[in-house]
C-alpha cells in the first residue's frame, strides 16, 4: 500500500470509529434509554411499539453522523460524490438496519414467538442488516469509482467482523455487574465494533478508483 493509501486508510478508521461511536451512543442508545424511561407506565406491546419505531428512527441519525463523519474523508479523495446522496442513503440505510434488527424481539414482545420462527426472522434480517449500508453506500458510489459494486462485500465482511464484539464482550459480564461496567462494556465494545469494521472497510477504499 503506498503512503498516500496509508493516510488514506488511517483518516477513514478514525472517521468510521469516531462517527460509529458519536452516532450510535448519542441516537439509538440514548433513544432508547429515555423511551423505556417514559414509557414504564404503558402495557408491553405498547411500549414495545414505542421502542422499535424509536430505535428506526434513531437509525437515520445514526446512520446521518456516521455519512457525515465518512464524508469528511471521501470528499477529498471523490471530488464527484454527491455528498448528500451519501448522506441520504446512509441514513435511509441505518434505519433499515435497526428496523431488521428490532423485528424479531419486537414481535416477540407482541405476540410471542417460538424459537424456530425467531429464526426464521434473524436469518433473513441478518443478511438485510449486513448488506443494507454497502447497498445503499454503492448506489451514491454509482459513477463515482470503478467497480462500485466492491462496495457491497466490503461493507458485510466490514459489519460481519465487526459486529461480534457487540455479543461477545456483554455476555461475558455477569448479570448482577454494577451499571458502570455494563456501561464501559458497551463503550469499549462499540469502539472495537466501529475499528474494525472501518479498518476492512478502509482496505476496500483504497483500491476504489476515482473514474
Amino acid at each position: 500500500m503506498s503512503e498516500t493509501g496509508k493516510r488514506l486508510w488511517r483518516r477513514w478508521v478514525i472517521a468510521f470509529t469516531a462517527g460509529e461511536l458519536i452516532g450510535f451512543g448519542c441516537m439509538p442508545v440514548l433513544g432508547a434509554a429515555a423511551a423505556m424511561f417514559l414509557t414504564q407506565t404503558l402495557d408491553a406491546s405498547a411500549r414495545a411499539i414505542v421502542l422499535y419505531l424509536v430505535a428506526v428512527t434513531s437509525g437515520l441519525g445514526e446512520g446521518a453522523v456516521l455519512a457525515w463523519f465518512q464524508l469528511r474523508v471521501l470528499k477529498p479523495y471523490l471530488p464527484a460524490l454527491d455528498a448528500g446522496r451519501w448522506l441520504r442513503a446512509t441514513a435511509t440505510a441505518a434505519a433499515c438496519a435497526w428496523a431488521c434488527g428490532m423485528l424479531a424481539p419486537t414481535l416477540d414482545d407482541l405476540c410471542g414467538l417460538s424459537a424456530a420462527a425467531q429464526i426464521a426472522i434473524w436469518v433473513p434480517a441478518g443478511i438485510a442488516i449486513l448488506l443494507s449500508v454497502g447497498i445503499a453506500q454503492t448506489w451514491a458510489l454509482r459513477g463515482v469509482v470503478e467497480g462500485h459494486r466492491r462496495w457491497i462485500g466490503a461493507n458485510a465482511l466490514g459489519w460481519l467482523a465487526g459486529l461480534p464484539w457487540t455479543f461477545v464482550l456483554p455476555a461475558l459480564l455477569p448479570e448482577n455487574a454494577p451499571a458502570a461496567t455494563w456501561i464501559a462494556s458497551f463503550v469499549i465494545a462499540g469502539t472495537l465494533m466501529s475499528f474494525t469494521a472501518g479498518a476492512v472497510t478502509g482496505g476496500f477504499l483504497v483500491r476504489l478508483r476515482p473514474l
